[in-house]
């Protein structure tokens, strides 16, 4: 064989392995997204990250057991919702059917909706219930600080059973993007056993209270 075929068969070979060296990393990659522990003892830091990726199987797994969601509340912070409309967003509504089914009651905060976004909010609003809440932030003079700085800003908090908390903080979600950067997950154990994480995920909260506070309840009709 001479130098040149030997060359061409290390170009079809090299390219023929793309796609299956493209499935392996695509493969792990799932399997590290739904390993992650949902209690687990150590901050979980996910650089770039989706709703449907990401969160749901960590939410999933705060579920599990004979009394799946009972008594636990799940508040969603979003700046506009458009994740609803995107492609992807069929996995986010199935996910909140799964879990509300399971017991759980969804608010979900926002501090703008179009009308693409609230059409999709009725539909879910229609099937869920009154296991899921719409809240639109009221935009005024006391509230435009916080507005400004939940716009890219997102806290998601799960309230269990015994004051049994967990967060979602999403250091940098732009608008209209499916991303969210710099995402870190605090988990029921974390935020008992860290003083820090405790002190960071009781800082959320207050924020989300007072927005919730200031926010009116969207009436779909």
């Amino acid at each position: 064989m001479t130098g040149e075929s030997i060359l061409w068969w290390a170009i079809i070979v090299g390219v023929g392995s793309v796609p299956a060296g493209l499935l392996i990393v695509l493969f792990f990659e799932h399997i590290n997204r739904i390993c992650r522990p949902s209690n687990g003892p150590r901050l979980v830091h996910i650089g770039c990250a989706s709703a449907g990726s990401d969160f749901v199987p960590l939410i999933n797994g705060l579920g599990k057991g004979r009394n799946g969601f009972e008594d636990s509340q799940l508040w969603i912070f979003g700046c506009d919702s458009r994740y609803f409309v995107n492609k992807k967003g069929g996995r986010w509504r199935r996910a909140f059917r799964k879990w509300t089914k399971k017991g759980l009651v969804i608010k979900y905060i926002l501090l703008e909706m179009d009308d693409e976004a609230k059409s999709e909010l009725r539909k879910l609003k229609g099937a869920l219930g009154e296991k899921f809440d719409v809240l639109l932030l009221e935009h005024n003079e006391e509230t435009q600080d916080i507005a400004r700085k939940l716009e890219t800003f997102h806290p998601t908090l799960f309230f269990g059973k015994e004051d049994n908390r967990a967060a979602w903080i999403e250091g940098l979600h732009r608008k209209n993007s499916v991303f969210a950067y710099n995402v870190d997950y605090v988990s029921p154990r974390l935020v008992r056993s860290s003083r820090e994480q405790r002190e960071r995920v009781d800082a959320c909260e207050e924020d989300l209270r007072f927005v919730c506070d200031n926010s009116t309840t969207v009436v779909f009709t």
